[in-house]
């Protein structure tokens, strides 16, 4: 049995994390589609920021937590791995991420 999403087909789906893998096949060439939920991460993530809500920003704090995919997406990971803190910061205390913040305070 094919699992299709309009042109795509299903290749690959981990039951565990949710994660799918999809595979279009145009004649030319074969592309994949890599789809995570990160609905639960968005809770969890809410749930963490309000209990620390007043809390003070200190070592060890927990401030993000960010799907590797979407961290590569982003150019985080590229940015962290070459130090350039400003871009990660910028990125982090951008209104627009706000979902991925577990603490509330600005980096």
């Amino acid at each position: 049995m094919i699992i299709r999403d309009g042109d795509w087909s299903l290749f690959d789906y981990d039951h565990q994390t949710g994660r799918s893998v999809w595979c279009k096949d145009d004649g030319v060439e074969r592309v994949f589609r890599i789809d995570t939920p990160v609905d639960h991460i968005i809770r969890e993530n809410e749930f963490t920021r309000n209990a620390t809500s007043g809390n003070r920003m200190g070592d060890w704090v927990k401030i993000a937590s960010i799907p590797l995919n979407h961290a590569h997406h982003e150019n985080l990971v590229r940015a962290h791995t070459e130090g350039d803190d400003k871009f990660v910061k910028r990125w982090l205390n951008d209104g627009d991420n706000r979902a991925f913040r577990s603490f509330e305070a600005t980096i």
